[in-house]
Formats: structure tokens, sequence, C-alpha cells
């Protein structure tokens, strides 16, 4: 759950309990319920369409970082390889050597939890594992 989610539901609920408890003014009710409005509102604003699948795999592709990593061999650069975490595991790479899949710009930006994607599988398959 992202902090603009987490935090709009913290306010949703102290709105609901101010209601429930009937002691408070109107006024103050109508702030709350405006604060959360307003809160909704700027959600709304945020939230991007999904990507498709070929999207994604474009978007991993533009921003990983697997030449640079020790497991990495010549083999799959020639063939084109690399995003590992989307598109699963490598045809070339059968040692792992080391790992760099946590510093990766792609690991941070979709809160990733594992590594060494080219021998073990993509993200998905892992998370199935799990």
């Amino acid at each position: 759950m992202n902090h603009r989610r987490l935090l709009m539901l913290i306010v949703a609920c102290v709105a609901a309990g101010f209601m429930a408890c009937g002691g408070e003014e109107p006024q103050a009710e109508q702030q709350v319920e405006e604060q959360v409005a307003e809160e909704v509102e700027e959600q709304v604003e945020v939230i991007e369409p999904e990507m498709t699948e070929e999207e994604m795999v474009a978007w991993v592709m533009e921003n990983c970082i697997c030449p640079q990593c020790p497991s990495w061999i010549p083999e799959a650069a020639e063939k084109g390889e690399g995003g590992y975490c989307a598109v699963g595991i490598s045809a070339c790479i059968v040692e792992e050597a080391g790992c760099i899949c946590p510093e990766c710009p792609v690991t941070l930006e979709k809160d990733l939890l594992w590594g060494y994607y080219c021998t073990r599988g993509s993200a998905e398959e892992m998370m199935a594992q799990d």
C-alpha cells in the first residue's frame, strides 16, 4: 500500500470516528469531509494507467543494469538479452558469479525482492515460488 492511500485511509477513519461520536460540531465534520475529498481527488490524479506487458518489458530493458553484472557474459550481449526480472532465465548465463539486481533502478522502482533473475527466473516466477 502506498503512502497516499494509507494517509487517505487514516483520514477517512478519523472522519468516520468523528461522525460516529456525534459530539463534534457540524462545521468540524464538514472540514474533515472536505479534506478527505481533496485527498481522494489528489490520489485520483496521480494514478497512472497500467503498462501493457510489451511496454513493461521495454521499460525494463531501458532501465536495467544487467550488462554491468558480474554474472553477465558476452554471449548474452550478442543475443540482445537483459531485463531478466521481466523476461526470465537467460539462454546464455548459467553461472552465478555475483548479482547487482538489488542496486538496479528497476528493482527499486518496482519494489522487487529477489535477485539472480538471469538464472532463477523472472520476478513473476519468483513471486509464484514464494
